[in-house]
């Protein structure tokens, strides 16, 4: 019985993460520096990527008339030039999501606290994600046990 009583008084509640986050005012800015540093590295990129292809034309031009080793030398140097391409796209993608995450970090730092005090001070037990569930009522238990059961797992 007192298992009923619990379930009785649970009280959940949820948001939609996403649509608050875009609704922060610091947002806006956030997306704008993203979007001023992605202009650059794409700069980049397309510089180092007409390097590649200026080398590639040296290389068909002097194909024909060219000795095995200035082919074998030009194409090392091809072949130098995209991996290099190949490291800073890599390098640029890793350093991009450290950036966005690094400059989110205080916005949802701002949007967990307010969470919690909504939960604090309107009793909830859990406030959950709306995008991240799979089924929500107006009363939830943990049927973490039961969903196990049904899989034959322990």
């Amino acid at each position: 019985m007192p298992l009923m009583v619990f379930s009785q008084d649970l009280k959940v509640g949820y948001i939609d993460a996403e649509q608050i986050m875009m609704a922060m005012p610091e947002i806006a800015d956030i997306e704008k520096q993203m979007s001023e540093y992605n202009a650059q590295n794409t700069k980049y990129l397309q510089e180092m990527e007409a390097e590649i292809q200026k080398e590639e034309a040296k290389y068909k031009e002097m194909e024909a008339t060219a000795t095995a080793t200035m082919k074998a030398d030009q194409e090392a140097k091809i072949q130098t030039l995209y991996q290099r391409y190949q490291t800073t796209v890599r390098t640029i993608q890793q350093d991009a999501q450290q950036k966005q995450a690094s400059l989110l970090k205080p916005v949802q730092e701002r949007v967990v606290k307010a969470i919690e005090s909504v939960g604090s001070k309107n009793n909830y037990l859990f406030i959950l994600d709306k995008n991240t569930m799979i089924y929500k009522s107006a009363k939830t238990v943990d049927v973490t046990a039961l969903v196990k059961k049904e899989l034959n797992i322990k």
